[in-house]
This record gives structure tokens, sequence and C-alpha cells, in this order.
């Protein structure tokens, strides 16, 4: 709700209305007051309505000034605005492609799982299916498990080789 103080600008009383508080009121009067007193300091033939003019004018250009720093923050706020809708929006495609890779590996693994049952229903283990897959399984494996002694004796392979199993 307005209300109307008296103030005092450069020795003559004003009645102002507004909805601001007293304080700030007479902060305004006195800060306006106190810039009047510098311009027309020392000045002896300027009167009181041109240093309220200059002041005016000093008052504007702080407040265009004010104005022009104000769109370029708003500025600067957009950007950071649309920066952040692009990165949530990478974000949820990042995530919908995590989803997608899970599901494929979830699907693989079921896939591993049906493929190791049909093996087992078969009597095979996957070393048995690498064992049919691989002609010369038997041959590399073999006295691999054997218990190691201390005699090493070299024994010719199929390619007339020599390679060393302990007996």
């Amino acid at each position: 709700m307005a209300q109307v103080y008296k103030i005092k600008i450069f020795n003559k009383e004003y009645n102002i209305q507004t909805a601001e508080s007293e304080e700030y009121t007479q902060r305004l009067a006195d800060t306006l007051n106190k810039k009047l007193s510098e311009i027309v300091q020392g000045m002896s033939n300027m009167t009181p309505l041109d240093g309220a003019v200059l002041v005016a004018l000093d008052c504007l250009d702080r407040s265009l000034k004010a104005d022009i720093d104000i769109d370029k923050i708003r500025g600067q706020i957009k950007e950071y605005v649309d920066d952040a809708a692009n990165s949530a929006e990478k974000l949820r495609s990042a995530n919908e492609e995590i989803s997608k890779l899970t599901a494929k590996i979830a699907k693989l693994e079921d896939e591993l799982s049906e493929a190791n049952r049909l093996l087992n229903r078969q009597g095979l283990s996957r070393q048995g299916a690498k064992q049919k897959s691989n002609p010369d399984y038997e041959r590399y494996t073999k006295n691999v498990n054997e218990p190691k002694g201390d005699k090493t004796t070299f024994v010719p392979n199929k390619n007339g080789q020599t390679s060393f199993f302990n007996k």
C-alpha cells in the first residue's frame, strides 16, 4: 500500500507517494542531495535545476548500462539453459543405449545358457564340444594333468618334432 513521505531535496520539501519504505525513500533523497552537492559545488553559475539535469543524466546512464549488463546475463543464462538441455538429451540418449545394450547382454546370456543346457542334455560340456571341434585337442593337452616325475622324456609328435613331458 502506498504511503506519503516528506523528503527534502536541495532545501526544498517534496511529498512523495510510494510503496517503498520510508527508510528507503529517505536514502534515495540523501543520495540525490549528495550527488547534487557534488555537481553544483564549485560552480557558482549552476542552478539546482542544471544540477538535477546532470544527476538525472548520470542516473539514466547507469540505468541503461545496468540494463545492457542484465541483457548480457540473460543471454548467458539462456546459453547455460540450452547447454543443460543438450546435456540432458545426451544423457537420455546414453541411458537408452545402455538399456538396449543391457537387454542385448541379457539376451546373449540367455542364449549361452540355452546352448549350455542343450550341450548338457546331449551329454557334452563346452570342453567336450571343444574337443570334438579341434582334432588336435588331445595331442595338445595330453599329459597336462598327469603327475610330474623326476624324468623328462622327449616324445616325437606326428610331424617328427620332439617335445618333452614329465613322466
